[in-house]
């Protein structure tokens, strides 16, 4: 029972990197360093909170999200993005896809980004990030 509950999960995943056109080794690095779960929200000390098992931050994206795909309903958009693993897989890839854009195509600059534009905290999740990558997949990091 467990094991397929993953499945779709698993395909949502697959999905969202072809789409976007990032390793799915990545998208799921940084799922297992999110820490996230389907239903959850972590509220921060910014009283933001970090949604779903890709833990997408309402205060830097729940408005976007809204506008674009909730007609601007935002309650709306932080039940689904906390409880819709799918879409909130495909919403933080594409975040991610914005970030790496933002970094120049440099995908390991992307990943930072991910979490923060602030460097230091940028440099400090990239490094997470690499270690859960070689830890997951055991393969070198180029």
């Amino acid at each position: 029972m467990f094991v397929s509950g993953l499945i779709p999960v698993y395909i949502c995943l697959i999905q969202a990197a072809a789409v976007n056109h990032i390793p799915a080794e990545i998208i799921t690095s940084i799922i297992s360093v999110e820490g996230g779960r389907h239903g959850l929200a972590v509220t921060n000390k910014n009283n933001t909170e970090d949604l779903g098992i890709m833990q997408i931050n309402t205060g830097a994206w729940l408005s976007l999200v809204s506008k674009v795909f909730f007609d601007s309903d935002s309650d709306r958009a932080y039940q689904v993005l906390k409880n819709d693993d799918c879409f909130n897989i495909q919403v933080g890839t594409w975040i991610l896809k914005r970030s790496i854009i933002l970094e120049n195509g440099d995908l390991w600059e992307g990943v930072g980004r991910y979490h923060s534009s602030t460097l230091r905290l940028k440099k400090r999740y990239i490094k997470k990030v690499k270690a859960r990558y070689v830890k997951l997949f055991h393969k070198n990091i180029s």
